[in-house]
């Protein structure tokens, strides 16, 4: 496991996640669930409120950080974002460098999100992800994460799965999961 710390963000750290984003995204390069030249990322508008609302976390090399460091000690590896979707907590986008992936920053990224739903007193984490990746769906479930069926979906979750395919992705190739966190 990478020497990570998880926290909240500097403000001037959000612009810097976009590249994050896509650099965690070259790992789907060629998948067919994932249209050739797809380059969206998650609105900086969106990091900013979920920054605002304390809904966005960051995960940092060693023990340092500020203003996007580029330097290794304090470099922004990794990020996630969680959204309140139906009364529940939903991961909206968790990403993490190339070079950091299987390195448990991942997992401490979702402990951050499921701490925080646990602490806002919603039972549960849903996600939406790629169903066959072998580095996706078997992820989550080590993590505790369970396929819920489509006919639990709520509206939102719904709503999130449609937007996936809005952006090109095979909805044939995806899956909502969900993991129940305990109150804190």
């Amino acid at each position: 496991m990478v020497d990570v710390v998880i926290r909240a963000p500097d403000p001037g750290e959000v612009g810097h996640l976009g590249a994050v984003e896509r650099d965690g995204d070259r790992r789907f390069a060629g998948y067919e669930g994932v249209p050739p030249g797809l380059d969206e990322t998650t609105a900086p508008a969106q990091l900013e409120r979920a920054r605002d609302d304390g809904r966005l976390w960051v995960a940092v090399t060693g023990g340092g950080g500020g203003a996007g460091a580029a330097s290794d000690d304090g470099a922004i590896i990794g990020f996630a974002v969680v959204e309140e979707v139906d009364g529940h907590a939903h991961l909206a986008q968790l990403s993490v460098r190339l070079a950091a992936q299987n390195r448990g920053v991942g997992r401490r990224l979702v402990e951050a999100v499921s701490e925080w739903a646990g602490d806002h007193g919603l039972g549960t984490v849903t996600l939406c992800t790629f169903a066959d990746v072998d580095w996706n769906r078997p992820l989550y479930e080590h993590l505790g994460f369970v396929v819920l069926p489509e006919g639990r979906w709520t509206p939102g979750v719904r709503a999130r799965f449609e937007s996936d395919g809005r952006l090109g992705l095979d909805l044939g190739h995806r899956v909502v999961m969900e993991l129940t966190v305990p109150a804190r």
